[in-house]
């Protein structure tokens, strides 16, 4: 049983020599902070997407409200800008606001939207606001 015992010992000294697995070991400290970072550049490319997605559906509903698609009095015109906004937002964000305002000729359509609800993996939503305000305006043409 000496004898098998010594083995024993001379083997585990032999294996604690190797340098085989060293790579492995960086492997499984590296794959953390890769993965971090992919994650990241998902969650941040789907918010700019977004953000992008949702300064043009205001800019088209201020532009409709500014030729007069949005017919009736001026809260009539309002509500349908919201509403228009409102529908295509609520793909992005379905507890997306909109707010729209006609001041001095100039039609301002500003919506909040969850970041937790755009974000796909929620990485980010860690770091940042909970919530995207995106804001466009237009002068009223008619």
């Amino acid at each position: 049983m000496r004898h098998r015992a010594g083995g024993i010992g001379k083997a585990f000294k032999a294996f604690l020599r190797q340098e085989s697995g060293s790579s492995s070991i960086e492997f499984v400290l590296w794959v953390p902070l890769v993965l971090a970072i992919l994650l990241l550049v998902v969650d941040s490319s789907m918010l700019f997407m977004s953000r992008t997605h949702a300064i043009r559906v205001l800019q088209d509903t201020n532009r409709l409200y500014s030729v007069g698609q949005f017919t009736g009095t001026q809260a009539e015109r309002i509500t349908a800008a919201q509403r228009y906004a409102l529908q295509r937002l609520q793909g992005l964000s379905p507890s997306a606001t909109i707010t729209t305002t006609e001041t001095n000729r100039v039609v301002r359509t500003r919506a909040t939207l969850e970041t937790a609800e755009i974000a796909q993996i929620g990485f980010l939503g860690l770091m940042i606001d909970r919530t995207m305000v995106v804001a466009a305006e237009h002068r009223v043409e008619f």
